[in-house]
């Protein structure tokens, strides 16, 4: 029988697969203590829960708490590349994933904004719009990379045009957003590397420049909420600076594109591979909302996220020293059978 000891959580074929490790990790630990390995795994749904409603024993800032360093290496630019990488790290305030209340509050308030109600449901016809004209780049040809061609399309289009990427620029805003976003994993090689931080280097020198025009011609998208808007501090109200606008704009990036574009492959590929329920949504569109709250727990757009101990602590039995960071893994913890039971079954 398959033991939790058995599998390496950061080898490929444990990240191409995970359930059957996560299966173990439910079965026999819970809250596991990665042999090697700089983190503390949690996958039970009532731990992971009382981990992020608790931030001041389990804190978001683990930007420097957790990480793997690159591998040396000889080449002078790319050695350039990782120490200004480094210093905008070090200089990188902390805003959305990585700030915790009430500084935290303060800047979701802002995005909120950007994002309200309003203004989403303002942009439905113009996301069918978006939606159309890919769909017709390639209905003529009687199949599709639905990745590819509309997954990885859809979102990054909405959030260029909403940051003001023209449209004469997509092609090249998306090579360079892809190019940076890949470099996000822990291990690339040295050329993808060097290409990535080139390429994250130069979006945010492009992000600045549009954000100052934005300051001079607002318009109504994000970018220029972001450029104009205002945070309360304990003592003033202020402008967002650069470096600020810089820590959202990527994480809004990152997070808008990569989870989107996650959902909505799984999505397609779990109603595929069950077409009773594929058909009952056909049936009946009203199940429509309760397919994406189901799409969210089966495939979860982001598997994992971290935290750092503020302090000693225990944590369903486990000990924990201040300073350790844990891992929350999402993508089992919605595949707790005793949260969820029959947790392996799509059921929209």
């Amino acid at each position: 029988m398959t033991s939790v000891a058995d599998f390496n959580p950061l080898a490929p074929e444990t990240l191409e697969c995970p359930f059957p490790f996560y299966q173990a990790l439910h079965e026999e630990a819970p809250v596991y203590e990665v042999p090697g390995l700089p983190f503390i795994i949690v996958s039970n749904y009532e731990l992971l829960s009382k981990v992020v409603h608790d931030p001041h024993t389990y804190s978001s800032k683990t930007v420097t708490a957790f990480g793997i360093e690159s591998p040396p290496t000889d080449d002078p630019e790319l050695q350039k590349f990782r120490e200004e990488s480094r210093k905008r790290a070090k200089e990188t305030p902390d805003t959305l994933l990585s700030a915790d209340p009430p500084h935290h509050a303060r800047y979701r308030a802002l995005v909120n904004k950007a994002l309200s109600a309003r203004r989403v449901a303002g942009m439905e016809d113009y996301c069918r719009e978006i939606v159309t004209d890919i769909i017709d780049s390639f209905i003529d040809d009687g199949k599709v990379d639905l990745v590819k061609q509309f997954a990885d399309e859809l979102p990054m289009s909405v959030i260029a045009d909403q940051i003001g990427i023209p449209r004469s620029e997509l092609k090249a805003y998306k090579k360079r957003a892809d190019l940076a976003i890949g470099g996000i994993e822990t291990q690339v090689p040295p050329e993808m590397e060097r290409e990535s931080l080139r390429a994250g280097m130069e979006m945010q020198k492009f992000f600045l420049s549009v954000a100052e025009e934005r300051r001079q011609n607002p318009k109504d998208d994000i970018m220029t909420t972001l450029a104009t808007a205002e945070v309360e501090t304990d003592d003033e109200s202020r402008r967002l600076n650069d470096d600020e606008i810089l820590s959202i704009l990527q994480q809004l990036q990152v997070a808008g594109k990569e989870t989107t574009a996650h959902c909505l492959g799984m999505t397609m590929l779990a109603l595929l591979e069950n077409p009773e329920q594929m058909e009952a949504l056909q049936n009946d569109p009203s199940l429509i909302p309760n397919m994406v709250e189901e799409s969210l727990r089966f495939e979860a757009p982001v598997r994992a996220l971290f935290r750092v101990a503020t302090k000693d602590t225990e944590l369903g039995g486990q000990p924990i020293a201040k300073g350790q960071t844990l891992m929350l893994i999402y993508a089992a913890a919605n595949r707790d059978n005793e949260q969820f039971p029959e947790a392996e079954k799509f059921d929209v």
